[in-house]
């Protein structure tokens, strides 16, 4: 009988830093031909209120409006499941309500 691991081997993830500070609509991953983006983890610092939406392209919203609280932080943890995916040739964004820092990284991988 060969080698057996507790955890499965996870997918090795490629990684996005997060630095904008307009309002509106901010590409992090950007779109790839016939490719979904599938975030895994994310950690994000806000420097202002603001809130954050997470987008499949610039259309289609992929979770509601998140309030974050001056100097407020944000992490999503790998967990086995994606936290948000976009659909084939679609961008990556965090839509800020606000003209403020927001800082971090993301970890992703992509599919098709």
């Amino acid at each position: 009988m060969g080698a057996q691991f507790l955890y499965p081997r996870m997918q090795i993830l490629l990684t996005a830093p997060v630095s904008f500070s307009g309002a509106g609509d901010n590409t992090i991953v950007a779109a790839v031909a016939s490719t979904r983006i599938v975030v895994d983890r994310i950690f994000l610092v806000v420097a202002a209120a603001t809130n954050l939406t997470f987008k499949d392209g610039a259309a289609t919203a992929l979770s509601g409006a998140v309030p974050m609280a001056a100097n407020g932080g944000l992490t999503f943890d790998t967990t086995g499941e994606p936290w948000f995916t976009t659909t084939l040739g679609n961008a990556f964004i965090i839509n800020s309500s606000a003209g403020i820092q927001v800082s971090g990284q993301i970890y992703y991988h992509l599919t098709t």
